[in-house]
């Protein structure tokens, strides 16, 4: 597991640094009118997200799928309350450039879905296999012919 926990952090360290230097790159040069106050909070906020969401499934005991399942949820309905959060307070500091802040805010919600959508199903596949690895003789199929 924590072989597997590493490599999350490193692919996420990376997937963060890639999207927000790529989407900042995009809009400076495509789209400057969009550009926003505070824009390297948003990155930050996913990153710390991000690590909280791989730290809680490494404490998961792997032997209970329906308590990761729920955690996995759970952490989905507090990334969505606290994503509400930060969108709020900012047009409450900054009403103008709300519009700009919360389009940008959501590109990196769904790119962030999507990558922890691919951390939860590598966890799942490292719990079948090491399921795999544990059964006993018996426990296996067998074939007659």
């Amino acid at each position: 597991m924590n072989k597997l926990t590493k490599y999350f952090l490193i692919f996420h360290t990376i997937m963060i640094l890639a999207a927000g230097a790529g989407v900042w790159l995009v809009i400076k040069l495509f789209f400057p009118e969009i550009m926003v106050k505070g824009y390297f909070i948003i990155p930050l906020y996913f990153y710390i997200m991000g690590l909280i969401f791989i730290f809680r499934f490494r404490r998961t005991p792997l032997d209970k799928p329906a308590q990761l399942v729920n955690l996995y949820m759970l952490i989905r309905v507090i990334k969505i309350f606290t994503s509400f959060a930060i969108i709020f307070l900012y047009w409450l500091i900054h009403q103008p450039g709300i519009r700009n802040f919360a389009s940008i805010f959501v590109i990196f919600y769904l790119i962030s879905l999507i990558w922890e959508t691919y951390f939860y199903l590598r966890m799942e596949k490292y719990i079948k296999l090491m399921k795999e690895e544990n059964k006993q003789p018996s426990d296996h199929e067998r074939i007659d012919l």
